[in-house]
């Protein structure tokens, strides 16, 4: 997906006024207050050309942009959205931009300047959908998981490979938690889009620079839904290549069917109601379908209980098969407590994380191994035990992949208590994520928000 952004692309304006007798000591100026998603002008004037590093800070020092630029010597001009590394909405409160700049003459100069931002504009934050295919007949519904930054009149317009218009809608978005725009290829009451291949686009009314572009094949016939079979190994064994395990990521995944729900299955000893060797979660957690036993399926998974790998029987009439989302997979691995992404196969970053820690007696804290689904988003946040977290997946009922939880401080976030934590053990069963993004990446909590969609592949590697 492509995301249109071109205030965000920090862009140097470089006026190169000629130096006044005035300019003798490094500054930075800027609104007094700024809005997320909305234009503004920071001022830098130094005395000397060189290179300048801003760190944008918050009451609790926590630093959500960095920003790196050659600067000429005098007034320099740099266009900001208010906005943090990924397009992170900020809380609204006092901020400051620290800079540093080291001239060309080997001096370190330092200026810093404070600010308040004050909540944002209307703009679509982004816009998902849950394949690159849309099938006028059969197959799994198609929709676009929508969130915008407050209530605002979205755009979505269908383009044909001429660039002519096919198709146009306005949805209203005035859920906090985001939407579901479902479409189903029809133009009117009478007509259906013809089949081929388009171009999406879809943007906020009201501030119509932020854009989500993404291409779409629309085709007349679904493919039959795969048969309930042996599906060899759900998960891959550590060493296996990048190309192995994007193979086993790409496998159809057989779940059991309970129309979204999830509440928890038997796992039974035998091919018939019987002693249960356990519980599992239906819709979104794969199994390992191991043998077919006349209208009984054979399959392991990690159960619900304690996390531990269990074999037994389940209906077949019980499950159904789903396909991940195309271009991206998530790898979790529980030993080295790190979360690693693909995209289209090509591994492009490994951040640290913190898993379940079950102490005695509390063993359902104990995140299961498995391979997973992402349910649709679920809003920007939630509240648990004093804590608050950010931007969470659900990929397993009652388990998410979230933001490490903080309290506010004053108007800022307080990430002390969790935030050491990230490489061991320390959750209740779901898996935290840093909101930073740690120096030479951009992947952090709210990366993989704005980037995975609805049934993207979560793989737990067991420790």
């Amino acid at each position: 997906m492509k995301r249109i952004a071109g205030l965000l692309a920090v862009c140097l304006l470089l006026f190169a006024l000629p130096v006044s007798a005035e300019t003798t000591e490094l500054t930075i100026s800027l609104p007094e207050t700024v809005k997320g998603y909305t234009p503004c002008e920071i001022v830098i004037q130094s005395p000397a050309a060189g290179e300048a590093e801003l760190r944008l800070l918050d009451d609790s020092k926590n630093q959500w942009l960095t920003l790196r630029e050659h600067i000429s010597e005098g007034k320099n001009v740099l266009a900001w959205d208010g906005l943090g590394v990924n397009g992170e909405r900020m809380f609204a409160g006092p901020y400051r931009f620290r800079m540093t700049l080291w001239t060309e003459d080997g001096q370190e100069l330092t200026a810093m300047k404070k600010f308040t931002l004050n909540g944002t504009t209307p703009a679509l934050v982004y816009a998902l959908p849950t394949s690159d295919t849309l099938y006028l007949n059969g197959g799994e519904p198609w929709f676009v998981e929508c969130f915008t930054s407050a209530t605002s009149l979205v755009a979505m317009e269908v383009l044909d490979q001429n660039g002519e218009r096919a198709y146009y809608r306005d949805e209203n978005i005035t859920d906090p938690d985001g939407q579901i725009i479902r479409w189903n290829g029809a133009l009117n009451a009478y007509q259906k889009i013809s089949p081929g291949d388009y171009t999406v686009k879809m943007w906020g009314k009201l501030n119509p620079t932020y854009q989500s572009t993404f291409p779409l094949k629309v085709v007349e016939q679904a493919p039959p839904k795969p048969a309930i079979e042996v599906t060899g190994p759900i998960i891959p064994e550590r060493g296996m290549s990048d190309e192995e395990i994007w193979e086993i990521m790409m496998k159809p995944s057989v779940v059991i069917d309970a129309n979204g729900s999830f509440r928890k299955f038997s796992l039974y000893s035998q091919p018939k109601p019987s002693r249960s060797n356990g519980t599992l979660r239906c819709a979104l957690q794969g199994l390992e379908v191991l043998e077919i036993e006349g209208n009984w399926a054979r399959v392991r998974a990690w159960r619900h209980e304690d996390g531990t790998a269990a074999e037994g029987y389940l209906p077949l009439y019980d499950l159904t098969v789903h396909s991940p989302a195309e271009h991206y997979g998530v790898l979790i691995d529980k030993r080295d407590q790190t979360l690693t992404v693909y995209h289209d196969g090509k591994r492009i970053g490994t951040i640290p994380v913190s898993t379940g820690l079950a102490p005695k007696g509390k063993l359902t804290r104990e995140t299961p191994a498995g391979a997973f689904l992402t349910d649709v988003h679920t809003g920007s946040s939630f509240a648990q035990e004093g804590y608050r977290y950010e931007y969470p997946l659900r990929y397993d009922g009652v388990n998410y992949i979230h933001a490490v939880g903080f309290v506010r401080r004053g108007r800022a976030r307080n990430y002390s208590n969790n935030l050491p934590l990230l490489g061991q053990k320390a959750s209740h069963g779901c898996v935290r994520v840093s909101p930073f993004a740690e120096e030479g990446s951009t992947l952090n909590m709210y990366w993989l928000w704005i980037h995975l969609p609805y049934h993207t592949r979560i793989i737990v590697l067991e420790d």
